[in-house]
């Protein structure tokens, strides 16, 4: 395997469910890579953020600009600018941009395929 830079604009949006005037959401699945992590980028406008959702892998958000409100299973965690929060497998979990930027984050997944299960019981694999 060989070092490979993949530049934002390369990186494909990702999801039907977001509206880009809220969201700036592109994903890579690991898998096309062969590679065994898949990696989601999103810039988050104040005041939204998506419903919640779960996935069968852990999820390692790391914030780069703004805050936001997670909640995992019940617990809350407000998180900002350089902070690290780690999703469990199958916690059900959300969040919203809070502060007046947008939120910028990277969502890690430890699975070579993005899957996520929504709470209205839609699903994407």
């Amino acid at each position: 395997m060989k070092a490979r830079l993949i530049r934002h604009a390369e990186i494909p949006p990702f999801g039907r469910r977001f509206d880009p005037e809220a969201y700036d959401l592109r994903a890579f699945a690991g898998s096309d890579l062969g590679i065994a992590t898949s990696v989601m980028h999103a810039t988050v406008a104040p005041g939204r953020g998506p419903i919640r959702h779960r996935h069968p892998h852990t999820e390692i958000f790391v914030i780069h600009t703004g805050a936001g409100r997670f909640e995992v299973d019940g617990e809350t965690f407000d998180a900002e600018a350089g902070d690290v929060l780690i999703i469990p497998p199958g916690a059900w979990h959300g969040f919203v941009a809070t502060g007046t930027e947008p939120l910028r984050e990277t969502a890690i997944h430890e699975n070579p395929r993005l899957s996520t299960e929504w709470e209205d019981g839609t699903r994407r694999d």
